[in-house]
This record gives structure tokens, C-alpha cells and sequence, in this order.
């Protein structure tokens, strides 16, 4: 009754009363909107029950047999609910002879997900015409679900991680999410999935996992108060992420199963790094302080030895070549050699003081170490356990990772990185070249040095990003060039780490090639499939029934835009506001408070395109003012990385703009 303001008499307030009564009635009674809505979920309950849990179909052509599947994944609680939205799933592809039925192996398949409006399935040309135009990498043609991209996850100073999708061309802004974190992040390890991030948070005492698919924190682990864990790494069956409590006699050891603290195990003093043998059956973790490698039984979680080394101990590694692992000491001047089985040195091999840093490279064979004082690198070769050359790098050098064929190498003194060809290590002629990227060195910003590794290879092998803290930068670099190729912005965060995760198919098994997905929607889908050796194209159909909550809640879209202005016409160069309406999906109340409602202008195919940020006008309601160039057709779409949604997660409005008014003003 407080839409009333004013006092009523008693005959008309029993009139109203009466009145308000049988609108209560008549709104009781399902009007045909509801009886609509009512039959829509019946609709959706009933396609629900009969998703199946995968579908599978088959292309023959030119002797080569590809069997398609969607395998849908159990939920969090075990439950298989089929192929519906917002579910998760593996896409798979088994290529064979179809003569001999043998896997036809080492192949780069594409493949991608396309919502499908026409009844009919495209043909061959049609699917041709539709790979072509997905592979221009377009936002305005972007798939549903691209199963050849790789997303960049930067750790950053303001305790978030960004989400970063460097393929995109068609784009200022290459952002797609930002995850909050309850504290400063120090390192992290990726699952063999690749769907689970392992990372952690030194100030809460804890470990945070996050999930790369939806891209959300989904649980914080606490170690112990007071404790401090700092490096991480994945045992390599995935079954214990090992932490390192820096400061404290000891080492995490998270069950990535039920994602909880197994046990803390007592080690020796000081920092910490951890190796593991390949059956994961033994780790190995460095003490710093107590100048000691201490041997952990992976399967009981119980210390076994504790193994005197060089001085300050820090980088350890396990050669496959060898098959002993290798402790590196700072202050002492040497490496030592251990035998895992005997659990006792078998060789010290001397070098220079003032190794921080070593990494075998992807073979297993030679091992680069990295040396601060001196600013050089040398090479170990674990085959005759002998220093074979050595490099002068850049200044005060601090990691190294590897490509197909180069070592790069990076310095906290230097805005360059050296690069190290891979074939000089086993002729023992090693040389450097620096390349520049960026324009201030990681010393400009001291508190932002960390242990993760801030140069990540890219998937095609011969290219990575380099990530510049000071400059907020990421640099794109291409092997045989002396310069960067490209530079993608972190968005005026200092990235502290770099990661790159592939989702494109992997070659899990011989001829089987495969990667896991998220629903993002019902409906309709066509499955562009192309094989480059032999040439091969060919359209799978799919079918995804709606979720229980319905398509934007289950697929992870955490608000709902309504644009204010749809429907409306403008002319070309008037200057007007364009409102969009924020509510939550779930509970329908207003979004309001956001900072980071991103709004994307473009003309198509994406000629022209504008982009700005919505400042809040009332609450939920957010405005952004724009002029048209031309007349035509503009579509508009919304982002909020802080909500978890991008541009391709909300439908687009389409704007018709007609020519401007050149009538001179009186």
C-alpha cells in the first residue's frame, strides 16, 4: 500500500482494497505470457531428459575415416547430466586409415563450435566458406567454441589474473576475464588437463585453484597459519601439487582429487624448489639454508634422506637422459648429481658461483644454468656430467625457458632477453643474441621480481610471449626477427608471471585427437572440421538441450544487458546516449556499482569499430555516448570482465543508422 500517499476514506479504501484483491486474483491466474513460459520449460524439461550423455558421428572420404565424438563430463557432485548447457565436455576426433584402420598420427587438426539458424546442414562448399571465414580471426565471426586458440593468464601485482585472447585480430582490447584474488599470487602450476590452476597466495597462507574454463577461483586451501608457500609444482601422475614453505622446515602436499592439505612434510631450512622422478613415486626438494636436498616417498608422504649438497641449494631438476637429479648450490660452486635409487651423490660437477636458475632442455639432456653474478649461462650435458660452454646474456639473469629450438634467457637488468640456439649445446659453441622487448627492465619495478616464469613459448614452437612487468606490457616475439613482432597490453597491471594455456586438440593417444570444452549454449550446432594433410573439411551436426536454470545461468554468464535504446533509429554524426540496462539472471535486481562495463561499436565485417567505457547513470543503468560515422547497420555488444563475461557471452544489438541531415541550419 505505500505506492498511496495519501489518506483515504473508508468507502473508497475498501474500494481499493476490493480492487487490489481481484488484481491479486486475476495476476494469480496464468495469462498467456505465463502459460508461454510454463510450456517453454515443459519444452526444456523434456529435451533435457532425453540429452544424451555423447553423440558420435562419422566422415569417410579419400581413404581417411574421422569419427567425431561429445563426450559430456561428470559435474563437481559425480552427476552425468548429458549434453546440455553450460555442462562440460570432451570433443574428440579419431582419424584412421580406412584401409588398414590404422591412427593416422601427427596431425594439427581445426575444429570449431557454430550455432546453426537454417534447417539444413551446410554442404561441402558451405562448410569450406564457413571454416575460411572462421580462420579470419574476426570478432564479428568468432565461433561459439574455438577448439584451435590459446588464452594468456597473467598474474598480477593487484592481486588479479587476466585473461587474455592474443588471437583475436579484430580488437583494441584482447581482454576476457579478470579474476580476483584473495591476496598477492607467487607462482603456479598447471594440471596435465589443463583445466586446474594451482597458486599461491603467500600473505592468506594458502593455495588457490582456479578453473581455466570457467575461468573462476573455485577454492582457496589453507597450509597452516603463519606459513608462507611460495613455489609450486605437479607431481607428473597430477595426483599431489607440492608447495614449498619458504622460511619453514617444510613442503605443502595438496590431494588435487579432493582438493584439500594431504599432509605437511618437515624437510630442512630455507627456500625451497621441487623435483620428482617421472613414476612420481619420489620427490626431491631443495634447503636452502641447511645446504641439504631432503628425499621424499611420494606414496607414504615421509622423508627418507636428507642428501649434503653445495652451499645454498635453490634450482634442482631431473634429467630423463641421465636419470639423476640435479641440485644446483649458489654459494658453493658446484652441482651435484644424485641417484635416485642409491638416494646418495654420485658426482659433483664444479662451476662458478652464483647459479639461481636451471632447466633441462626438452630433450633431457642438457641442462642450462643460469648465473646471476657472472651474467652468462653455461650448459650441463648429463650424458658425461661435464660443463660443455658458456654464454655471457643479458644482465642479472634470472629464468630460462625453451622452444623447439632456442633457449631464452631473462634479466631483471636488462628491458632485453637473450636468446641461445639449441643445436650449440651439444657442439658445445654457445652464443647469445638480445633482442629487445620492452622499454624499461624488470629492475624498474623491484617488488614485482618473482619466482614464476614471465617468458611463455607459444604452442606453434617457434615464437613466445614475454611479459615486461614496468611497462604493463606483453611482447609478442617470432623466432628469426630482431624485434618483437607485436605488443599486447595488460591493462595498466604489472604482470608478475605468464602462462599460456592451449586448447586447441591435442594428440592424446595415436590418431586421437582431443580437448575439453564448456557448453556455452542450446540449440543447433554445425562442427567445422579441418584436416590440412590430407586437405579435408567437413561439417558434424550437434545438438545441445537447455539447462535446468537455463542457458545463460548454467553456461556462466553472470548478468543479463538489456539495451534501452533497441529498436531505435540515429543519424549518421549526431552525438547520442546509449543506455544498457545490468540485472543479475537469477535474482533479476540491478547491477549496479560496475567500473568496467566495456561496450563494442562495429560496423560489419568490422571495417570500422569504436570501443569506450559506460559510466553509471542510475543504478544498474550505464551510458556511453556515440556518433555514427556513415549510415548503415552497427552492432553493439557489452563486456564486464569483472563479472566474468565477454563480448561473445552476451547477443549482440543491431543499430540502423541512416544518412545524416546536410540541410543547412536556418
Amino acid at each position: 500500500m505505500n505506492r498511496f500517499s495519501k489518506i483515504f476514506p473508508a468507502t473508497l479504501l475498501s474500494f481499493v482494497l476490493a480492487h487490489a484483491l481481484a488484481l491479486t486474483t486475476l495476476a494469480q491466474a496464468p495469462g498467456p505470457r505465463a502459460a508461454a513460459q510454463a510450456a517453454s520449460e515443459k519444452k526444456a524439461e523434456a529435451a533435457r531428459r532425453k540429452a544424451p550423455a555423447m553423440v558420435a558421428q562419422r566422415f569417410e572420404k579419400d581413404g581417411i575415416v574421422i569419427n567425431f565424438s561429445l563426450q559430456s563430463r561428470p559435474t563437481e557432485k559425480g552427476n552425468v547430466e548429458g549434453l546440455v548447457a553450460g555442462t562440460d565436455a570432451v570433443a574428440t576426433f579419431r582419424v584412421n586409415d580406412a584401409r588398414t584402420s590404422q591412427p593416422v598420427t601427427g596431425l594439427h587438426p581445426n575444429a570449431w563450435i557454430t550455432s546453426r539458424k537454417s534447417e539444413l546442414p551446410p554442404n561441402e562448399a558451405e562448410c569450406r566458406d564457413r571454416i575460411r571465414t572462421l580462420m579470419g580471426g574476426l570478432l564479428s565471426t568468432r565461433a561459439e567454441i574455438d577448439m584451435n586458440a590459446y588464452v594468456m593468464f597473467t598474474l598480477n601485482h593487484d592481486n588479479t589474473v587476466t585473461v587474455i585472447n592474443p588471437q583475436i585480430s579484430f580488437s583494441k582490447t584482447k581482454l576476457e576475464s579478470i579474476i580476483m584474488l584473495p591476496g598477492p599470487g607467487a607462482d603456479w602450476a598447471l594440471s596435465s588437463n589443463k583445466e586446474l590452476l594451482y597458486l599461491t597466495l603467500p600473505e592468506q597462507s594458502a593455495i588457490g585453484v582456479i578453473n581455466t574454463i570457467t575461468r573462476k577461483l573455485v577454492t582457496t586451501i589453507p597450509v597452516g597459519d603463519g606459513l608462507k608457500p611460495v613455489r609450486i609444482a605437479l607431481q607428473p601422475d597430477g595426483r599431489y601439487a607440492w608447495a614449498g614453505l619458504d622460511g619453514s622446515p617444510s613442503v605443502a602436499v595438496i590431494d588435487t582429487s579432493a582438493g584439500r592439505l594431504a599432509a605437511t612434510v618437515a624437510v630442512g631450512d630455507g627456500l625451497h624448489n621441487i623435483a620428482f622422478t617421472p613414476d612420481s613415486q619420489t620427490a626431491f626438494v631443495t634447503n636452502s639454508a641447511a645446504d641439504t636436498v631432503s628425499v621424499i616417498d611420494t606414496k607414504r608422504l615421509t622423508k627418507t634422506a636428507d642428501i649434503s649438497v653445495g652451499k645454498t641449494p635453490v634450482a634442482v631438476a631431473y634429467s630423463n637422459a641421465s636419470r639423476l637429479v640435479y641440485a644446483a648450490a649458489i654459494n658453493g660452486g658446484s652441482v651435484a648429481a644424485i641417484d635416485p635409487t642409491k638416494r646418495q651423490v654420485v658426482a659433483m660437477i664444479p662451476i662458478k658461483r652464483g647459479v639461481v636458475a636451471m632447466r633441462f632442455e626438452p630433450a633431457g639432456r642438457f641442462a642450462f644454468l643460469v648465473n646471476q653474478i657472472d651474467n652468462t649461462v653455461s650448459v650441463l650435458d648429463a650424458s658425461t656430467n661435464t660443463i660443455t660452454g658458456t654464454a655471457e646474456v643479458v644482465k642479472g639473469p634470472d629464468q630460462v625457458t625453451f622452444t623447439d629450438r632456442y633457449a631464452y634467457i631473462r634479466g631483471t637488468g636488462s628491458e632485453k632477453f637473450s636468446l641461445i640456439d639449441l643445436n650449440g649445446a651439444g657442439k658445445g659453441t654457445l652464443s647469445a643474441v638480445d633482442v629487445v622487448a620492452g622499454r624499461q627492465p624488470a629492475s624498474a619495478a623491484p617488488e614485482d621480481i618473482g619466482v614464476a616464469d614471465m617468458i611463455a613459448p607459444t604452442p606453434e614452437g617457434n615464437a613466445a610471449m614475454i611479459a615486461n612487468a614496468p611497462d604493463g606490457m606483453i611482447y609478442y616475439y617470432v623466432e628469426g626477427m630482431m624485434a618483437p613482432m607485436g605488443t599486447l597490453s595488460n591493462y595498466k597491471r604489472r604482470p608478475r608471471a605468464l602462462l599460456l594455456v592451449d586448447r586447441s586438440l591435442d594428440e592424446t593417444a595415436p590418431g586421437v585427437y582431443s580437448t575439453p570444452i564448456k557448453l556455452t549454449g542450446a540449440g543447433r550446432f554445425d562442427v567445422p572440421f579441418l584436416l590440412d594433410q590430407p586437405r579435408l573439411v567437413n561439417c558434424f551436426q550437434l545438438e545441445v538441450a537447455e539447462s535446468q536454470d537455463g542457458d545463460k545461468n548454467r553456461a556462466g554468464t553472470t548478468i543479463a544487458v538489456d539495451a534501452l535504446f533497441q529498436g531505435q533509429r540515429f543519424k549518421a554524426l549526431d552525438t547520442i546516449p546509449l543506455r544498457f540496462k545490468i540485472t543479475d539472471p537469477l535474482t533479476k535486481q540491478a547491477v549496479a556499482g560496475l567500473t568496467d562495463v566495456q561496450v563494442l561499436i562495429f560496423e560489419p565485417p568490422g571495417v570500422w569499430q569504436e570501443r569506450q567505457f559506460a559510466k553509471e547513470v542510475e543504478a544498474g543503468v550505464y551510458e556511453i555516448k556515440q556518433a555514427f560515422p556513415r549510415e548503415g547497420i552497427y552492432n553493439v555488444m557489452v563486456g564486464v570482465a569483472s563479472r566474468g563475461t565477454t563480448y561473445a557471452d552476451l547477443p549482440f544489438t543491431s543499430v540502423k543508422v541512416t544518412a545524416a541531415n546536410t540541410q543547412p541550419k536556418e
